[in-house]
């Protein structure tokens, strides 16, 4: 649904990788409290983050499933308590069990895409089982797979500078649409826009959208699928406009053939600006050029997004978004899973944790 966290510093989501393992090792281990997988969250978090810090990706590969196995791995094997020795194999093992994903894929709507940090969690998982088995690794695996196959240039001083002082779990960004994050700069200059003066849809002539790359290369007008959708800036643009929302109901399939937001998604275009692609990462900058029916234009640019480092989000946004997140789950009392969440390190363990969940 496109509302996970991810790390620019990083340049993916390591969160999906490590606490998806984490949770499933857990749930797994009565023994364990919340307060051991909060720390092993974190062990992973930290190695899945710094080894995608280290890597170049090749252009043509998308993050999801390649690095975060090296995050899921790591917080398996803290939970099962394992030497440094057989970590550091259960590492290697896990770096060539890592994916080789298509970073079109989701551009083209496929959700194959989605299914990339999943398999990668669970063969972090199975990492660590084929240490218990007796297997071995490639030695070195990390830096062969992502610096000379997934990726074509793996820096090991970066991987470990101020290790244990710069923890990047502290550095996300956090989402409040469901959609890709190179969508939301777009998505905060209509807001920004919007905040000042209403704009009527039906009197957009036209609309350019100047970003950096790869948020560039979000520009499909027609996307058929959800997963096309979140990763088109023309459909989220406006859906936002057209149904005032993009939140995961947005993305119903009859808003993907609602004639008068494919209307406008088509006279919406999104170019790069080469001087907006130097200024990243340190800044994610986006313009909006808005040509109305009588001929006056609307303009505006901005350098963030809410959620970003630079503008994290209170405590009373993220509460309201996870509670908007499990309402449909039809929970007793969601703020009592809130309450278990944000005190992990208080449960004594995963039963106690789901009960919250479950019955609150």
């Amino acid at each position: 649904m496109e509302l996970d966290e991810g790390n620019y510093v990083a340049g993916g989501h390591p969160a999906i990788h490590a606490i998806a393992a984490a949770l499933a090792e857990w749930s797994t281990r009565p023994d364990l409290s919340g307060e051991a997988f909060l720390d092993a969250a974190l062990v992973g978090y930290e190695a899945g983050a710094r080894t995608g810090m280290a890597t170049k990706l090749r252009p043509a590969v998308h993050p999801h499933g390649t690095w975060g196995v090296i995050g899921a791995a790591a917080a398996v094997a803290r939970l099962r308590g394992f030497s440094p020795e057989k970590t550091l194999t259960a590492l290697e093992l896990a770096a060539s069990l890592s994916l080789a994903t298509s970073v079109t894929a989701s551009i083209k709507g496929s959700a194959i895409r989605n299914i990339y940090a999943g398999v990668a969690a669970q063969n972090g998982l199975l990492a660590c089982d084929l240490v218990e088995a007796g297997m071995s690794g490639e030695p070195e695996a990390i830096a062969v797979v992502f610096g000379a196959v997934t990726g074509s240039h793996f820096d090991r001083d970066r991987l470990v500078d101020r290790l244990g002082e710069r923890w990047l779990i502290s550095e996300p960004f956090l989402k409040l649409a469901s959609s890709c994050r190179e969508t939301q700069g777009a998505l905060e200059a209509l807001e920004a826009l919007l905040e000042h003066e209403a704009v009527d849809a039906h009197r957009i002539e036209s609309m350019t959208v100047t970003t950096f790359a790869p948020a560039s290369s979000l520009g499909e007008t027609s996307p058929t699928t959800a997963i096309g959708a979140r990763f088109s800036i023309p459909f989220v643009l406006a859906l936002r406009l057209i149904h005032g929302s993009v939140w995961t109901d947005a993305f119903a399939p009859e808003r993907l053939q609602d004639p008068c937001i494919r209307a406008l998604a088509a006279r919406i275009r999104v170019v790069e600006d080469p001087m907006m692609t130097a200024r990243v990462p340190r800044e994610r900058p986006c313009r909006l050029d808005i040509t109305l029916a009588d001929g006056s234009i609307k303009n505006i640019e901005i350098v963030d997004a809410p959620g970003d480092p630079s503008r994290p989000l209170p405590e009373e946004a993220l509460h309201s978004k996870f509670q908007r997140m499990i309402e449909p789950s039809g929970l007793a009392d969601g703020q009592a899973a809130w309450e278990g969440t944000v005190n992990l390190d208080l449960i004594p363990d995963f039963e106690v944790f789901w009960r919250l969940f479950l019955h609150g």
